[in-house]
């Protein structure tokens, strides 16, 4: 199994404390989406932001928060092929690990709330991302419709089918949304297990601590038309439970 480790680089005395990484944390974040949205909008290329939230944006922000990041199968990724990613969600930190862990550009199916957030929804809008209004279901419908033609396209997409962050790091019930996107898409789901990153930023708190964080990135499965689409999501469910368990090679 291929590994991958990201080792952050020695912190100065500046960013020991929790206030420091913070506003390390959230004028990188300003800094990254201001220039990626400048840089979009003079080459009308919408791929560079989503290119420099993976190789910029997110490093620094596991630099500032003091991760040390472990990436194991990342080999089960064609980057030739789309999918419908599917993870646990523990933290705040987890959309910066993704960003790094898995090895090709992400975009997010995500709440439709998030659109209103200053710098961060301008991002999501201004790559394309699908915003979801989880209070209308028939506008929930249209906006994985949406995403199912971003997948047809090429892009991959990353979900969280627990719909929010575990407050006990238990792996939740998955809703049906990603795994009927992936169906009607007819591509592969791939289930990613993140393990650590609630120890670093737990949700809930502000309270940053330096910790490791383990991802382990699954075997893909896909739904062959036939069989219930309850039992689909029940086996990339386990799968993120088995591979949450699993200690990272050293």
């Amino acid at each position: 199994m291929l590994c991958f480790s990201f080792v952050s680089i020695h912190h100065n005395q500046l960013l020991v404390s929790t206030p420091f990484r913070l506003l390390f944390c959230v004028f990188w974040s300003i800094l990254m989406i201001s220039s990626s949205l400048l840089i979009m909008i003079i080459t009308f290329n919408r791929k560079i932001p989503v290119v420099m939230a993976r190789t910029w944006w997110s490093p620094g922000i596991l630099w500032a928060c003091g991760v040390t990041l472990k990436v194991e199968g990342t080999a089960h990724v064609n980057d030739k092929d789309s999918y419908v990613f599917v993870s646990n969600h523990l933290s705040y930190l987890d959309i910066a690990v993704l960003f790094r862990a898995v090895p090709v550009n992400l975009y997010f199916v995500a709440k439709q709330e998030l659109k209103k957030v200053p710098f961060l929804g301008w991002y999501m809008m201004g790559t394309g991302m699908i915003f979801v209004d989880r209070s209308n279901r028939e506008k929930a419908i249209e906006s994985l419709k949406k995403a199912g033609h971003l997948i047809k396209g090429g892009k991959n997409v990353l979900m969280f089918p627990e719909g929010t962050r575990s407050r006990n790091g238990e792996v939740g019930i998955f809703k049906k949304g990603p795994f009927l996107l992936a169906s009607q898409a007819g591509v592969h789901v791939v289930p990613v297990a993140i393990s650590g990153s609630e120890k670093v930023w737990k949700a809930g708190r502000f309270a940053i601590k330096p910790h490791k964080v383990d991802v382990h990135i699954g075997l893909p499965v896909k739904h062959d038309g036939k069989t219930d689409i309850n039992t689909f999501i029940g086996k990339a469910r386990e799968q993120v439970i088995e591979l949450k368990a699993m200690p990272a090679e050293a």
